[in-house]
Parts: C-alpha cells; structure tokens; sequence
C-alpha cells in the first residue's frame, strides 16, 4: 500500500496552472484553506527570464508553501529565446535509463513536495521509471492527452500493475483547448473513464480542458463548458472523479501583435464568465478599467458577499485606485483567482462565502 503525500478523496480540485505571472499571483491572493483543500497540476517551465530551473521551483513554493501538488514538464516551446533553463528541461525529458533525470530531479531534497507525473514519450522507459517514482510512495498522476487515448488501455495496464490497481494515482485526460463541442465528447470521456476504473479500480480520475474563449467583440458571457460537462458525467458515473481545469486561463499562449487590446474585466461565478469590455476605446485606460468594473458591481452577477482579493480588485477599481486594475495581466489574475474560488466550493454556497481570512492589502 502506498503512502502519498495527498490522499485523493481529499482532493477538491487540481487545476493545470502554468508559471506565468497572471496565474501564480491569482494562486498567491488565494485563502489559505484554498490551496489546502485543492491540488494544482503546475506545469514547470522558465519562470519569466530565468537562466536557472531552481527559480521556477522556488516561484512555485513562494506562492503555494510547502504543501504537496502535482508537477508536470510543460510542452516545448518554439521561438522562445534560448537559455540554459531550456537545455536543463530538455535533459528532464529525456528517456535515458528511465527517464533518470527527471527522477533524480523528484527526488533531489528540495523537491520532495511534489507528486510527480509519468511521462509517456517512450514506452520502453516506461516501467523503469514507474517503479522508481512509485518507490518514493508520494503518489502520482498520469496525464494523458488527446494524442494518447488510442493507447489508453495500455497505458493504464501498465500503471495498474505497479501501484496496486491505482492506489493513490491520479488518471487525468487533458483535452486541451476546447469550444462548446466539448459537450459532445461526452461519451468519449465517460467510455475512457470506464476502461479506466475496470483496469485500475483504485484510481482517481479528472478530465480537464480550457473553454475560456480568445475574442470578445460579440461576446459578453460565456458558459464553461468543462464544468457543464463534468456536472453531466458525474449524474452518471460514481467513483473517484475529481474537477479539473486551466483555472480559467488559456491551454496555450496568445502571440503578441495587435495593439493595445480594450480594457476588460472579467467575472467568474460557478457556471459561466461574464466579460465587461470597454468598446469605446476610451483612451484614459485607468477610467476604462474603472468604467467597466462599475458596471460589473451593478451588474446582478455581482456577489458583494464574496470576499477575495480578486473582488477586493474589482472593488478598488471601481473607486479609481490606480494601484488595482491597469493592465490586462491584473485584469487576468483577478479573473482566476475568483474562478479558482468558485471552482473548488462549486455548489457549496456556505463555502464559498466563508473565506475566513480578512483580505490585506
């Protein structure tokens, strides 16, 4: 039997958070009891302009504590300006001797706090370095995507026979960026959560995606798709399945180009994104920003007894505080921070108003 650093059942949510500013400040201005009851996928990668990996690690423990989480290597990037940060995550995606380097990195005294995930890049690779990250008993998660779920009886198989049927592993089908027909593979994901619960009855199971839509000129809501699918597949299936998604933020990067984009605060609630845009262009961005989150605190969404430091933003904007919403990478963090709230209390209204921490500025 294993013993992992977090015991799934107690898991309430793993959103893929990748290290970027928006992201791990939105992280950061989280409740304390927040991030205990959750349990972030992060996705390493160069923190900023980073030559070195440790400062990745050590942006992940600032924001998030010594508390256990998931941790993953990003995709490679193209275009990127090449640093040594790049030639070390290429050394830990490498196959050799079971993906040695990557297990060397789990394992190193620094890291201890991480429940690695398996890579898949080489199947030959694959049981050596299973029986070497499982032999740390912190758990682990496989993350299968959308290129891989031909293989996914095989997959799962192999990790069955070596973590006891799935004790304490985390299945996660991640299907990337999604529109609304995402709500038309429903049966594919609940016939891939049964191969998954027949072969490895032990095992928590997440599907993730990223809904949250590129262009606002027509648009002034949106529902999110991940959480309607999720509320459909759990009516119908029972077991260890655990919500997952991108924490509201986008499943790849948005390339540069095309001026100055309208000032535009979002608001999450438990169902959809509410988006109030600035389509006047007016040209005092502080007075734009502040315009639209006056219309979104007169708006019927509001919920003025949600105290967070995303809606404490909000808040001060709308007064005209220069130090609150200025930019679209604050506007962003907000935009998570209350979605990552809502996320993990979903359907617990008590919850989600009980935030017992007095916002600080």
């Amino acid at each position: 039997m294993l013993v992992a650093l977090k015991e799934m059942s107690q898991i309430g949510y793993v959103p893929i958070l990748d290290l970027r500013p928006a992201e791990m400040v939105a992280l950061e201005e989280l409740p304390e009891k927040d991030k205990g009851l959750m349990c972030p996928l992060f996705k390493l990668r160069p923190w900023l302009g980073s030559i070195e990996l440790d400062n990745s690690v050590a942006k992940i423990k600032e924001v998030y504590g010594s508390r256990p989480c998931f941790l993953m290597l990003c995709d490679e990037r193209v275009g990127e300006t090449r640093r040594k940060v790049h030639d070390d995550l290429d050394r830990l995606r490498s196959s050799t001797n079971g993906f040695s380097a990557w297990c060397d990195f789990i394992e190193a005294q620094g890291n201890k706090q991480f429940i690695p995930s398996l890579q898949l890049s080489d199947p030959n690779q694959f049981d050596l370095q299973a029986e070497r990250l499982v032999a740390l008993s912190r758990g682990l998660v496989v993350v299968i995507e959308l290129d891989l779920l031909p293989f996914l009886s095989t997959i799962v198989s192999r990790a069955s026979r070596l973590t006891n049927q799935g004790t304490d592993v985390l299945f996660l089908l991640d299907f990337g960026r999604q529109e609304a027909r995402f709500l038309q593979e429903k049966n594919l994901i609940i016939d891939s959560i049964k191969i998954i619960s027949e072969i490895a009855p032990n095992a928590a199971i997440s599907f993730s995606a990223s809904s949250f839509p590129d262009l606002f000129t027509t648009i002034v809501s949106r529902h999110i798709f991940e959480r309607q699918l999720f509320n459909q597949i759990r009516a119908e299936i029972y077991g260890r399945l655990i919500y997952s998604d991108r924490g509201s933020a986008r499943a790849e990067r948005q390339a540069g180009g095309g001026g100055i984009p309208a000032a535009r605060i979002d608001y999450a609630t438990g169902d959809d994104w509410f988006f109030f845009r600035d389509s006047a262009s007016t040209p005092d961005r502080g007075r734009a920003y502040s315009e639209q989150a006056q219309h979104l605190i007169r708006s019927p969404y509001w919920d003025g007894r949600l105290h967070l430091w995303g809606t404490q933003m909000i808040e001060r904007t709308a007064y005209g505080d220069p130090l609150a919403i200025t930019s679209p990478n604050r506007s962003t963090a907000v935009r998570i921070n209350i979605h990552l709230h809502q996320q993990l209390f979903y359907g617990d209204s008590s919850g989600l108003t009980d935030t017992e921490e007095p916002w600080i500025d």
